[in-house]
């Protein structure tokens, strides 16, 4: 890729910043070749480049090292912005060196503590997100429910007490250390910032900080992609505040490698619509067009079924981006996907075989196969009943799950319903494991499915687990063989072309086909978000795909999506 001109100057005005606003594909790339530039031009000078990610830290890295000669290595720190800082907190006095970081789960511990020890009235949800939001201002946290602001300070008088800090704090702490002079900006010539648009207040503010040092400070970003105001990220607004602090020049990077013109006309089209964006003009280098559709299903089943239509007419081996807005979305899609014994692999979200109905519905399978008693207490945990009652401490059998039921069955008095509950789960092990040997795989997978409908609590879960009934009956072979398609790893590999993502999960990545499913009012764009920030995510699902964009919606749902007639789509 040719760089703007303005990349090759080396500016040394105090305070200068450049802005290099990158809407097409390859950010990182764009870095990356101006840290090559910087480096290789000048013999002496440090550079410190940061991002967001250490995939993308390691990818940055390995895209400057080769370039350059082999002593650059030793001028050169690459990293996420929390990991540079911690190498400054590094440098203070032992006394705040010696401050333990909490895991997460360690720091959600300590806040119940401190919660259950005051009484605070506030809910453990709200202290959480009042708390993380709290930690990406330079400012003291304000609410109007006193108790969150309470509870802020004494969670951050237990971390100083017990001599710890929690992750938040290590960038936090470093900027108002610099702001007091307590500590000095990084000992660098050049500051390079990738993804510069999804920093925070905080880092916004350590950016600044070293700006207004004399550093010369890069950022390279895209406001149009700026998805995370969920997680406080500034967007434009925080672009246009670092560039106005410090001496500034913009410039524009418009081509898009990736994308074939007429998806990216109509990407083009939408992101117009919104107001607070920088301007910029958005140009495809590829000049073959593509494939761009819009489907209009009845429901979302009938949806998950045109998509797995295409998926085949395709070819299995075709290379596809699945987005939705919601990971819940995509369930629909995972069982017809599995039903058809197809491999996919799920990113970010939990896959539907891992949770609680999936989950427990597999586990009384593999108790059928193998006589393990842990999918048959779950199996009784999903129909209500009390843990105590099967707890398996203070009963000591040798034998299979029949045997241990048979034993509770003796030794427990009734409680409730709950020993009705054991005495027909026990009648169904022994008939689905008796029919199992006989081979009849699918009575037993209808025969579960059967059981399990009275405990599933709404229709919804009802339906959800009629699909994963009829999934796991067009499966072939034996139950063990079908069980080993379902859970294998190999399943959702990272060398499978069918991926299922949510719109969120899909930033910086592309591919040859991309599907966006559930493209109705209310739910793209969504009512828990505003509006320009839906229109963004929706850009950047349809900018992911290369060669062939395609968009659906179900009646049942909803009507479509304003977006699609802002797109130009009908």
């Amino acid at each position: 890729m040719e760089l703007n001109p303005f990349q090759e100057r080396a500016v040394s005005t105090v305070g200068h910043c450049t802005v290099l606003a990158c809407p097409g594909s390859g950010k990182t790339r764009v870095l990356s070749e101006r840290a090559i530039r910087l480096l290789t031009a000048h013999d002496r000078g440090r550079l410190c480049a940061v991002t967001f990610t250490r995939d993308a830290a390691n990818e940055l890295k390995n895209r400057i090292l080769p370039a350059c000669k082999p002593d650059v290595g030793r001028r050169l720190a690459v990293g996420t912005f929390h990991s540079i800082a911690l190498s400054q907190l590094k440098r203070l006095p032992r006394s705040y060196r010696s401050k333990r970081l909490l895991s997460e789960g360690e720091r959600l511990a300590l806040l119940r503590r401190c919660i259950a020890q005051h009484s605070i009235a506030a809910s453990f949800e709200e202290a959480i997100k009042f708390i993380d939001s709290a930690k990406t201002r330079i400012s003291p946290p304000i609410s109007t429910n006193p108790d969150l602001e309470l509870i802020y300070s004494i969670y951050q008088e237990t971390l100083a007490s017990e001599g710890s800090m929690d992750f938040s704090d290590i960038v936090l702490t470093v900027v108002q250390k610099m702001h007091t002079r307590e500590m000095l900006p990084l000992p660098i010539r050049w500051l390079l910032v990738d993804e510069a648009q999804d920093m925070d207040e905080v880092q916004m503010e350590w950016v600044k900080a070293h700006g207004l040092s004399g550093i010369e400070v890069s950022l390279v970003g895209d406001d149009d992609q700026s998805l995370y105001a969920f997680r406080h990220a500034m967007g434009y607004l925080g672009l246009t505040d670092v560039s106005s602090t410090l001496v500034s020049i913009e410039t524009t990077l418009p081509l898009n490698y990736r994308c074939a013109p007429n998806i990216l006309e109509h990407s083009a089209k939408l992101i117009a619509h919104n107001k607070v964006r920088a301007p910029k003009r958005i140009e495809a280098f590829r000049t073959v067009p593509g494939e761009v559709q819009v489907i209009r299903a009845s429901d979302r089943w009938d949806e998950a079924d045109l998509l797995l239509g295409q998926i085949k007419l395709n070819g299995i081996g075709s290379e596809w981006g699945i987005l939705a807005r919601t990971n819940s979305l995509l369930d629909p899609l995972e069982l017809s996907l599995s039903g058809a014994s197809i491999p996919y692999r799920r990113t970010g979200g939990k896959r539907i075989w891992d949770r609680k109905l999936g989950s427990t519905y597999l586990g009384i399978l593999r108790s059928v196969l193998d006589g393990g008693w842990t999918g048959v207490a779950n199996a009784l945990s999903f129909s209500g009943v009390e843990a105590g009652y099967m707890n398996s401490r203070d009963i000591q059998v040798d034998g299979d799950c029949l045997t241990y039921l048979a034993t509770i069955l003796e030794t427990r008095s009734a409680v409730g319903g709950d020993h009705p509950k054991v005495l027909g789960l026990h009648a169904g092990m022994t008939s689905w494991i008796e029919q199992s040997k006989k081979g009849r795989v699918e009575l037993v997978i209808h025969s579960i499915s059967t059981w399990m409908t009275p405990f599933c609590g709404n229709p919804q879960q009802v339906s959800l687990l009629q699909r994963m009934d009829l999934s796991l009956s067009k499966l072939s072979g034996t139950l063990s063989q079908r069980l080993r398609f379902i859970t294998t790893a190999d399943n959702h590999r990272k060398g499978t072309g069918i991926q299922l993502m949510t719109l969120h999960a899909s930033k910086g990545l592309e591919f040859d086909n991309v599907w966006i499913m559930g493209v109705e009012e209310g739910n793209l764009p969504h009512t828990d978000s505003s509006e320009e920030e839906e229109r963004r995510l929706m850009y950047v699902g349809m900018t992911r795909a290369r060669n062939r964009l395609v968009l659906s919606s179900a009646m049942e749902e909803g009507v479509e999506s304003r977006f699609l007639e802002e797109a130009g789509l009908f």
